[in-house]
């Protein structure tokens, strides 16, 4: 079998840019996969398009192989640009590899481990009412996880600026109204898409009795590990990290410091699922 095409598709899906793509082979098997990075998909499948050419005619059963080459065969390695390519490229090798064997993917990934999967939902709602009671719908129907989206004002009049240091007070009072409007069993996260700096993400906690947040996603800039270690000494509240990451090792010195508590893998960013499976 060898690989004939490769496709990209930049399409707009819902609220948000996605970037699919299609790997073909000459035996009429086909492969799809994403790349993560959304709002930058023409990048992304100019990075592609670079792959390609030296990626028509090869096996596409020799994932792990083509990974290396795709990663390691440039002077300047990775970034995300590059990564989310990879990363849509490798899953695309995958599900050719699954669908030429006749099973799926997991088993390709060292088989079934577990009967179910804990998943979490998401409320986008701004801060408001309309945002306690999606999360009271949400515990209804059945979700104990829930994640509050990216925080925004009510007024959606004034969403076209966000001032990271006032969304922090209304954005804690909510998520404390929240709290006393679920109870104390669901599990609550805030999602900050590193929009806060130190001072400003310590001071968000504080503003919340212990026990009201189970989990703070990226409230601060990934770059420098020594800023959440500063942050680490300033809160208890457990921190999620990791979906902007572009490689295995941008989580080593997280994992290592005990800095995140839940590792946040995107495989449409990381590498695909050849890396995925070794964080």
């Amino acid at each position: 079998m060898k690989i004939t095409d490769i496709k990209s598709f930049p399409v707009w899906v819902g609220h948000r840019n996605q970037m699919v793509i299609k790997v073909e082979t000459d035996e009429g098997i086909y492969g799809l996969g994403e790349a993560g990075l959304s709002g930058r998909e023409l990048a992304v499948a100019g990075a592609v398009a670079h792959y390609r050419e030296f990626l028509i005619g090869r096996d596409p059963m020799r994932a792990g192989a083509l990974w290396q080459e795709m990663y390691r065969s440039q002077y300047f390695e990775g970034g995300r640009v590059l990564t989310a390519a990879i990363s849509a490229i490798d899953m695309a090798l995958y599900d050719i590899k699954g669908k030429a064997l006749g099973v799926p993917v997991y088993q390709l990934l060292g088989g079934k481990q577990r009967d179910y999967i804990p998943c979490f939902a998401t409320s986008s709602a701004p801060m408001g009412p309309k945002l306690v009671e999606e999360v009271q719908e949400m515990v209804h129907n059945g979700w104990n996880v829930i994640r509050i989206g990216a925080p925004m004002p009510a007024n959606e009049d004034e969403m076209s600026l966000f001032e990271p240091r006032e969304s922090v007070g209304f954005t804690a009072t909510w998520v404390n109204k929240v709290r006393d409007a679920v109870g104390p069993a669901p599990v609550l996260g805030v999602e900050y898409h590193h929009r806060l700096n130190v001072a400003e993400a310590a001071s968000f906690c504080q503003r919340m009795p212990a026990g009201t947040l189970d989990f703070l996603e990226e409230p601060i800039r990934d770059e420098t590990p020594e800023a959440y270690e500063t942050l680490r000494k300033m809160t208890g509240v457990p921190f999620a990290i990791g979906e902007e990451f572009s490689s295995k090792w941008a989580f080593l010195p997280y994992i290592e410091r005990g800095l995140t508590n839940f590792a946040r893998i995107d495989v449409c960013n990381v590498g695909g699922l050849t890396e995925a499976m070794k964080v």
